[in-house]
């Protein structure tokens, strides 16, 4: 996760290495296959009304975008894109664009990005998301081009309202970075938008826009209800959206899925996220297999984070580890035992039969309702199975297991 200068810059204490070097250090012993999440900040006091573009300092302090400070990012991030192809020899690299909102006035996140009815090209206080994410990305990319490495690019990532209301915009940005990309030598380059796993579009249920308001499970038992209540408004959208599916090179999903059994997870419990994505877009006339069926299909991020929702301290039970399987906690400072949801001998078999039920799924030739081609784990705090990022451990112990580190080793052919 680049969250800003700060995983970009300075070192980490007792390495030589900014952030994002030293986890992709870490993260070689485990995989050739990388993926960068990104966040910029739009500063917004609703879904609509944008102000301006921000990035995070090391502090946390919020740089408004401008020449330089665009220029500063770009530096950043063609520092850490070098050092994964050209030092540690990383085969693929997967990048993965998000929008994180924040009030101008409280400073803090009042929405989710899945949410905000912001379009790519438009423009606040003289830059649009593309000028701050998308161009300084490839641009970082393309200046350490390597015929020997894949490029994916996920251009957005839980973006739907977004997506689905400005799909002919997102079109536009894919194919001109798609192009862009092209132009220098790389082995492969694929570019998409990647949807969450439910409430695809933001425009379901979305009235209020506070995460807190959002119970997965609930969601999908009204589904149908809310739906009907925004059809009228909903549907004169869905051709422009299906030529936007149909542009992606792949098929990239937040594959967190909610309410997994307690006991005896399976590979089948893995295709909730696109079972319950597939549920969503036949109400649309939208059928996932036609995209699924002939395009690479990738849960771009996936994890269990094992924190009560919106908060840092462990969950109460296992119920709430599984339906909230996406709220998990970095600690400042760097690991802490006191906020370590798998101490918890349950919470920690729990782990391990969700991520052998992963890589059960992948490893799997046939039987699947859907083909799964890969899968990105969120790597930071208590999602952070591998313990390669910096506050993921401390001397106080790590969220890392030794057991899924080799269980995943292992489907990716690493020794």
């Amino acid at each position: 996760m680049i969250n800003g200068f700060g995983d970009l810059e300075g070192t980490v204490p007792g390495s030589n290495l900014p952030v994002c070097q030293y986890t992709l250090q870490r993260a070689r012993r485990f995989t050739d296959s990388v993926s960068f999440a990104l966040a910029v900040h739009p500063f917004a006091v609703d879904k609509e009304r944008l102000e301006s573009w921000t990035f995070k300092d090391a502090q946390g302090n919020n740089v408004v975008a401008s020449k330089d400070s665009v220029a500063r990012w770009q530096r950043g991030l063609q520092a850490c894109f070098d050092y994964a192809i050209k030092i540690k020899k990383f085969r693929v690299l997967h990048v993965l664009g998000h929008w994180d909102p924040l009030h101008p006035v409280l400073l803090r996140p009042t929405t989710w990005r899945n949410l905000m009815n912001i379009a790519p090209q438009q423009k606040a206080a003289g830059h649009s998301y593309e000028d701050v994410m998308l161009q300084p990305v490839v641009k970082a990319l393309n200046a350490v081009s390597s015929p020997s490495v894949e490029v994916w690019f996920s251009v957005s990532g839980e973006m739907g309202l977004s997506n689905y209301l400005h799909a002919d915009a997102w079109r536009g940005v894919m194919a001109n970075t798609r192009q862009q990309l092209r132009r220098k030598q790389w082995k492969d380059v694929k570019v998409a938008t990647a949807l969450n796993w439910q409430m695809f579009c933001g425009c379901i249920a979305a009235a209020n826009p506070e995460p807190g308001s959002f119970d997965p499970l609930r969601y999908n038992a009204s589904f149908a209800r809310e739906f009907a209540q925004v059809k009228h408004y909903a549907l004169p959208y869905v051709k422009s959206f299906k030529l936007l599916l149909s542009a992606n090179d792949f098929i990239g999903i937040s594959g967190y899925g909610s309410g997994y059994r307690l006991k005896q997870l399976s590979w089948r419990d893995m295709e909730v996220p696109l079972q319950t994505l597939a549920y969503e877009l036949g109400f649309f006339g939208i059928n996932l297999k036609e995209y699924t069926s002939r395009k690479p299909v990738i849960y771009v991020e996936q994890g269990l984070g094992g924190v009560l929702q919106y908060g840092i301290l462990p969950a109460p039970d296992l119920a709430t580890v599984s339906r909230y399987t996406f709220s998990g906690s970095w600690p400042v400072g760097g690991y802490k035992r006191e906020f370590d949801p798998w101490q918890r001998q349950d919470f920690s078999a729990y782990r391990r039969g969700f991520y052998r039920a992963t890589v059960d799924l992948l490893a799997r030739g046939k039987g699947q309702q859907y083909k799964l081609d890969g899968v990105y784990v969120w790597s930071v705090g208590s999602f952070d199975v591998f313990g390669v990022h910096p506050v993921s451990s401390s001397s106080e112990g790590t969220f890392a297991d030794p057991a899924i580190i080799s269980m995943i080793k292992k489907v990716n052919g690493v020794s």
